[in-house]
């Protein structure tokens, strides 16, 4: 089973229930969603029930939480959003590991591409990404490790000079936040994060493709073997 951190068919069935409505029209792209206070209320459910699907919701790219001004409704962009508004998207492990393998494909050749492509200040900013990957890993920062992780890898696709490429990924990133999460939590995948990121902007500010490509591919496997038996013993 995929990993999650909630097992709660009431936290299911409230994930289920913003879902029709997001998809209903009820909740339209930019509306702020009630408070957990007042869904919780409405729903007849608990606060735990509602942040829990709020949490999947945002995994899902469906909704989005800003700093003091509460979770909003984010507008879907593309088929494959309109997928994760199915009930059983986010536990079906088939899924998730064919949108990783898709990430797999496109990062690996992607990468050996940005070799070819890019320009010295993308290479800096590669660098000032994955130097804040470290930092927030030092301090135990793992919401701010995986913003910049994300980060990271998207500057990556920006390199390739392909403006299609990196709003396909956006898409999937959003999807695969949760496999981002449970890599982060993941200590031993700390330091070959780390050692990965500067093999990869190495080969990259060296124009070496094959290094490239060969250090992103054993990159997303090592991490992704990991992930996978983590929920595999869960």
């Amino acid at each position: 089973m995929i990993y999650t951190r909630q097992k709660s068919p009431i936290a299911r069935e409230t994930f289920d229930f913003i879902a029709d409505r997001i998809r209903g029209g009820h909740y339209s792209p930019g509306d702020r969603l009630p408070g957990e206070r007042s869904l919780a209320s409405q729903l007849k459910v608990g606060r735990n029930s509602v942040r829990e699907a709020i949490r999947r919701l945002e995994t899902a790219g469906l909704l989005e939480t800003r700093q003091g001004l509460g979770t909003f409704v984010k507008d879907p962009s593309g088929e494959i959003l309109q997928t994760a508004l199915m009930s059983n998207y986010l536990t079906d492990t088939a899924i998730q590991e064919k949108l990783f393998d898709l990430r797999l494909i496109i990062e690996v050749e992607a990468t050996a591409r940005a070799a070819r492509c890019a320009t010295p200040d993308q290479i800096e900013t590669l660098r000032r990404f994955n130097e804040m990957v470290e930092k927030c890993s030092a301090r135990g920062d793992m919401e701010g490790m995986i913003v910049a992780d994300f980060e990271f890898h998207r500057q990556i696709l920006v390199a390739t000079g392909n403006d299609i490429l990196v709003n396909l990924m956006d898409g999937i990133m959003d999807l695969l936040r949760e496999i981002r999460r449970v890599g982060a939590e993941l200590p031993e995948l700390l330091a070959e994060r780390i050692s990965s990121h500067r093999a990869i902007i190495k080969a990259i500010a060296n124009g070496d493709g094959e290094a490239a490509r060969a250090a992103m591919k054993e990159h997303l496997e090592g991490v992704f073997k990991q992930v996978k038996s983590t929920w595999e013993n869960q």
